[in-house]
């Protein structure tokens, strides 16, 4: 079973996983979803989250506050419990992968007392994190190809065991494409961001490797598209 949520951080009280969703409507944000997992026999409460803003990334903090406010976490954690939390991010630029630098703070509560704790982490809105799965019919797809208007750029993966499919699967869940059309060992898919650039790929699986030629109307999108997608085909 694929999971999209990665390790944020843990240390022995607290264990953070991280998902980055896109929306359509909203082309300037995105929704980073945390779950908290308490791995200790104590109480966690007071937990607040903040984030670094960059120039080009800031997270959406409540009115009045400043950028070195944390956001409270909307609950506390018994031992052994899970939840899940979303936090705002508002960006301009969305062709470069990115880390934020951020913390957790929260209040361990025992028998003996509490104590003050605090997690560092690094938040990575990589480039698929921006790509939204869209549909695509064959005849709309070969419209955006004969355009012109794409730069183009190219992949080979070697080595490559999985079977198709599983490549195609891995490819839609990870990086957000769909299916346009598959004729045996070659796919074409496609893509878009929230900020609505198009991205075409075709895949072709070769006895051991697989290529992927891939187009956009941003060459630098594009590039680091390529470059995430081949480190998802080289764990295949």
């Amino acid at each position: 079973p694929m999971s999209s949520y990665r390790l944020l951080a843990e240390n022995a009280y607290i264990t953070m996983t991280y998902d980055i969703q896109g929306n359509l409507q909203q082309d300037s944000q995105v929704t980073v979803s945390v779950i908290f997992e308490n791995k200790s026999s104590s109480f966690l409460k007071s937990m607040e989250l903040n984030v670094l803003d960059s120039l080009n990334t800031k997270m959406l903090r409540p009115e009045g506050s400043s950028i070195h406010d944390g956001i409270p976490v909307p609950f506390q954690l018994p031992p052994g419990v899970s939840n899940e939390a979303q936090f705002v991010f508002t960006l301009q630029s969305i062709i470069m992968a990115q880390k934020l630098k951020g913390t957790l703070s929260f209040i361990v509560k025992d028998d003996e007392g509490s104590t003050h704790e605090k997690l560092d982490f690094k938040l990575h809105f990589s480039c698929a994190s921006y790509l939204i799965t869209t549909p695509c019919y064959s005849d709309a797809f070969a419209k955006l190809l004969e355009s012109g208007d794409l730069h183009g750029s190219s992949i080979k993966v070697d080595g490559i065991t999985s079977p198709f499919h599983h490549v195609l699967a891995k490819i839609c869940f990870y990086h957000h494409f769909s299916v346009v059309e598959r004729v045996e060992a070659c796919a074409s898919m496609y893509s878009r961001s929230i900020q609505g650039h198009h991205v075409c790929l075709l895949v072709k699986k070769g006895e051991d490797s697989v290529s992927v030629d891939g187009k956009c109307d941003e060459s630098t999108l594009l590039s680091n598209l390529m470059s995430e997608l081949k480190e998802t085909l080289s764990k295949c």
